[in-house]
């Protein structure tokens, strides 16, 4: 097979142009059709649509996080390598990331996601009343769960969408509890 490999080996774009990673096609799409489609969900749903969209990205975090688990043998490091795999997916990067070892509370920040980022092109005179970065908030808590073996959610406490500088993430365990999101 003549392919070419992208995001950091994980991924590779086949003879036809598709893109493959962990055993499925992607697809690629820009940030806008995103900020387009979350807005119209927390339009007609409100804190509903923010948990869904959320979860989404906490089940596609999980899934993803198990499937290079035998790469990367979990703890940490996987973490902190699937988060990053961001960057090589066009979705921003992260500039800090930290782990407190007592409390397994992570925290990072990221100057360009892409939800924050399609919000200001959509609504560039706008400033967002909540963070927008629910997708990526929930696809770091799946990729902590499995990647640390512990049920996490993650907050996003700042957000560019809302005219912070970053966007700023904690994760910390949560046991059984689901945080409601408003």
């Amino acid at each position: 097979m003549n392919e070419q490999l992208i995001g950091q080996g994980f991924f590779h774009l086949e003879k036809d142009d598709e893109i493959w990673g962990f055993d499925r096609r992607w697809t690629v799409f820009s940030n806008v059709v995103w900020v387009n489609i979350t807005d119209r969900l927390i339009d007609l749903l409100g804190p509903v649509a923010k948990r869904q969209i959320y979860e989404v990205g906490f089940s596609s975090g999980l899934l993803a996080g198990q499937k290079i688990r035998p790469h990367f043998g979990g703890g940490f490091e996987q973490f902190k390598s699937h988060v990053n795999l961001s960057h090589a997916m066009g979705w921003g990067s992260y500039t800090f990331m930290e782990y407190n070892e007592e409390s397994s509370e992570i925290v990072m920040e990221s100057p360009n996601m892409w939800e924050a980022e399609g919000y200001r092109e959509l609504h560039p005179k706008e400033t967002s009343s909540f963070p927008r970065c629910l997708m990526s908030a929930g696809i770091a808590a799946g990729a902590a769960q499995a990647a640390m073996d512990i049920s996490y959610e993650c907050e996003e406490e700042l957000c560019i969408s809302k005219g912070d500088r970053t966007c700023r993430f904690i994760l910390n365990p949560s046991g059984d509890a689901k945080k409601v999101i408003r």
